[in-house]
């Protein structure tokens, strides 16, 4: 190996050290490979283009450094990725949270369905599964069945494109939807990238027309922001829901994620009003992990035309929607 070529090989290792720091470290590995540190150095800014404008065509074109100049460095690529918010179409939108399939309750979830007839949308606000076969809880091994589970998703889905076939569907990705890709980060990551495991794909959503809405991305309708509730940090159990999403949020907002129904409005100086609503589950009001809870049953129906809305948030009780 020569010189250069040893002296690249730092470079490339030590992208954002300085020319004398890598210089020092070549001569310290290499003691016999230079007679003098600043023979090294010279070597250091020969390849990165340093070494003055008659020389700078010997640069090596990869390893090429500004010398430092005023003027000469740029700001750094941001790898920031800008999440665009889904606009949902105006007309009549019904919101099912917390399904929790295969643990969803029929009747509450029928009577949910049968609500409204032939709505403009059907959103599937987060946790519309629960992949409790992937989850990081201790679970009772015979319970595991992700094949199960999968299976009884897909059926669901499937029954919502079949009974309402020119609906727009949406699927929001929920905390435990999110289940399956940390599963795949820990114990997979090796077939992360890989299409046929996407949820997406195993939850058949192109073929079903359906659109998906991003665990950690926005939706809107009219002027009502819609999120699952799990897009904060931390964990938390407010006893009032609705009022967090206005103190956290600021903006008109339902959301999910708690099982509970709530309503918050509160009016600003400039007598504008700021509501926010939280929504009921449709799943078991009595789990294993937890029974003994303040879980209601409920569903929400929004109906927007330009950034107008009204929301009408449901409790379910003995299988009758109230609000």
């Amino acid at each position: 190996m020569t010189k250069s070529d040893t002296v690249k090989k730092y470079i490339h290792k030590f992208p954002n050290h300085g020319n004398r720091t890598i210089a020092q470290l070549v001569i310290k590995e290499h003691p016999n490979l230079f007679p003098t540190l600043d023979a090294a150095r010279s070597c250091v800014r020969r390849i990165r283009g340093n070494i003055g404008k008659k020389r700078h065509n010997q640069a090596d074109p990869e390893l090429k450094r500004p010398n430092g100049k005023a003027g000469e460095y740029k700001l750094p690529k941001s790898l920031n990725k800008k999440k665009s918010v889904v606009k949902i179409p105006d007309g009549t939108t019904l919101i099912l949270s917390d399904v929790h399939v295969p643990y969803h309750d029929v009747d509450a979830l029928e009577c949910a369905l049968s609500h409204i007839d032939n709505p403009t949308n059907i959103l599937l606000n987060g946790d519309a599964v629960d992949f409790f076969a992937v989850s990081r809880w201790d679970k009772d091994p015979d319970a595991r069945d992700l094949a199960g589970e999968l299976q009884a998703a897909r059926q669901f889905l499937m029954h919502l494109r079949e009974r309402f076939p020119e609906t727009n569907i949406y699927f929001k990705i929920g905390n435990h939807e999110e289940r399956w890709e940390t599963y795949l980060w820990r114990k997979a990551p090796e077939i992360c990238g890989v299409p046929d495991f996407k949820l997406s794909k195993l939850l058949r959503f192109e073929e079903l027309g359906i659109e998906e809405i991003g665990g950690r991305q926005l939706a809107k309708a009219g002027g009502l922001w819609i999120l699952h509730g799990h897009e904060f940090p931390g964990a938390f159990d407010p006893v009032n829901f609705a009022r967090t999403l206005q103190v956290k949020t600021g903006c008109c907002t339902i959301a999910g994620h708690k099982h509970k129904t709530s309503q918050h409005s509160v009016r600003r100086m400039n007598d504008d009003t700021v509501s926010c609503w939280s929504i009921g589950c449709l799943c078991d009001l009595d789990p294993d992990y937890m029974p003994v809870n303040q879980w209601n049953l409920g569903f929400a129906v929004v109906t927007t035309q330009g950034k107008k809305f009204s929301v009408d948030n449901y409790r379910i009780v003995d299988g009758e929607a109230h609000r």
